[in-house]
């Protein structure tokens, strides 16, 4: 949809922005009828002018705005040598753009001195005939600056006629900026200002394009975003005119307003979920609701105490670049509760942007059999265990704390399961494996292999790849007496809580 679009749209009479820029000194110069001669300053012809003014008094600097062409006959200028540079030094000072003498019979020589100043400050001093009518010039001058002025304007409003289409056509931001993009003919990028995290690019981005960029430009956004709008010029004169730059801007930081104000509502009923699972109000059985939401594959609970001086707050940390894409849930209580995928890059995101000092504890896989407030539980021990040994973020389980024994509740029926089981009940929902089966039967075997993998049909290799995995998930060696125990203890309390599913409680150990 989007490149019919843009083939329909580049097609269109107004493809792209032609815009007349304010008359410079060398175009003033190239205009035959007004006869004007460069004496000096050469360097200078590029400069623009945006209004003329004549003046013959002695300090014409103090009657003058920065870009205005000075026209003089000569009445006000020194007529030593001296004095000269002197009065030029501070007419190029004020920002004047260039310099007319239409010298009266009795006004004095312009000294060799003074030219020589004006090429040392690339100021230009053009001469003209005494019949040069000023206003002659100065018609001439203002009537470029005003079409100029009117061709910006129309620019403005071509791009917020293009902006409007394509807010109606295009359904995301990066759809919208590959239109503007198409039209300005430069590669438009945003990126966050602090860690230069891309957050949104046009299509195809600039960054993998061979050719390199005539030029490189980083223009601060306005509002709450704290993003740079990088532009990548390959036409050394598209999107000059600083006037159509403000006004890409404003577009810009109105729609970064409205996915940050997306992001605010998005954290709200977030927080609010959160909130109802840890009252019991909610059963762990909106995975559904969870996916819609990009939180899909294993998740977990973060237990995140923040640190001082972070890039961002507490408040804030959801528009961090990093969780755009996969936007956790988040809950502000004595500590912050996140609910997310079990990905390193949302990890230390929370870590770091949070400030140096920050400490998290992260749960095993959330699953059904252990139930959501457990994984709560899991990840504060682990951030208290943390704070204990002086590391900034440990995995619950990392860390043993002793030998177990039965449970006596519920409660803690749930955490020996979600402890060592879960892992496991967790990866075979994702992959669709059955290590906690093989697990089953390897020690209702008794550890004996040749028997655990005729029961299950499989090759012994592959009998030893699953129990690896199984160590690898649970963090505890299945063949060795402490891990049986473990294993065993925590596999007893779940048939018993009935928090298994029911061919694993049916089996003939249970």
């Amino acid at each position: 949809m989007l490149k019919a679009f843009l083939k329909a749209f580049s097609s269109s009479s107004l493809s792209t922005y032609q815009l007349q820029v304010m008359i410079t000194v060398q175009e003033l110069l190239d205009t035959v009828s007004l006869k004007l001669t460069a004496l000096a300053g050469l360097s200078g012809l590029t400069r623009t002018i945006t209004w003329a003014h004549a003046v013959d008094l002695p300090d014409p600097w103090r009657w003058i705005a920065a870009g205005n062409l000075v026209m003089t006959t000569g009445a006000g200028l020194p007529r030593n040598a001296p004095d000269q540079i002197l009065w030029l030094e501070k007419l190029a000072q004020s920002n004047a753009s260039a310099l007319v003498v239409a010298r009266q019979a009795d006004a004095p020589e312009l000294s060799r001195d003074m030219l020589e100043a004006a090429d040392r400050l690339m100021f230009p001093v053009l001469t003209a005939s005494f019949e040069l009518e000023f206003v002659q010039l100065s018609k001439h001058v203002i009537e470029s600056v005003l079409q100029a002025q009117r061709d910006r304007f129309r620019a403005s409003e071509q791009l917020f006629e293009t902006y409007a289409t394509a807010l109606r056509d295009v359904p995301n931001m990066a759809g919208r900026m590959t239109v503007i993009s198409e039209r300005l003919r430069l590669g438009l990028v945003i990126e966050d200002a602090q860690s230069g995290a891309v957050i949104v690019s046009s299509s195809p981005s600039p960054y993998s394009d061979n050719t390199a960029p005539v030029l490189e430009e980083r223009v601060a956004i306005g509002g709450r975003a704290r993003a740079d709008l990088v532009i990548y010029r390959q036409d050394a004169e598209a999107l000059q005119d600083p006037l159509l730059v403000r006004s890409l801007l404003g577009l810009l930081e109105i729609e970064l307003e409205r996915m940050m104000i997306d992001r605010d509502n998005l954290r709200e009923e977030g927080a609010a979920l959160l909130r109802s699972l840890l009252k019991g109000e909610a059963e762990f059985s909106f995975r559904p609701m969870l996916e819609r939401r990009g939180l899909t594959g294993t998740l977990v609970v973060l237990a995140v105490a923040p640190g001082k001086h972070g890039s961002w707050s507490v408040a804030e940390i959801h528009h961090a670049p990093p969780l755009h894409a996969h936007p956790p849930l988040l809950l502000a209580d004595d500590v912050l509760l996140v609910l997310a995928q079990d990905r390193i890059d949302t990890q230390e995101c929370l870590r770091l942007g949070l400030g140096a000092g920050t400490v998290v504890g992260i749960s095993g896989p959330v699953t059904e059999a252990a139930g959501f407030r457990e994984s709560v539980r899991q990840a504060r021990l682990a951030l208290a265990q943390a704070r204990e040994v002086g590391k900034d973020l440990v995995r619950y389980g990392e860390i043993e704390s002793g030998y177990i024994t039965m449970p006596r509740s519920l409660a803690e029926a749930s955490a020996l399961v979600g402890r060592y089981l879960g892992p496991m009940i967790e990866y075979d929902r994702v992959h669709g494996t059955a290590l906690l089966s093989t697990l089953v039967t390897f020690l209702e075997n008794d550890g004996n292999w040749k028997s655990t993998a005729f029961d299950l049909g499989i090759h012994r290799q592959t009998l030893v790849y699953r129990l690896k995995q199984i160590e690898q998930l649970s963090g505890v060696k299945p063949t060795t007496t402490d891990g049986i125990t473990r294993l065993w203890l925590a596999l007893q309390a779940g048939r018993a809580a009935n928090l298994l599913s029911e061919d694993i409680s049916r089996s003939s150990g249970s």
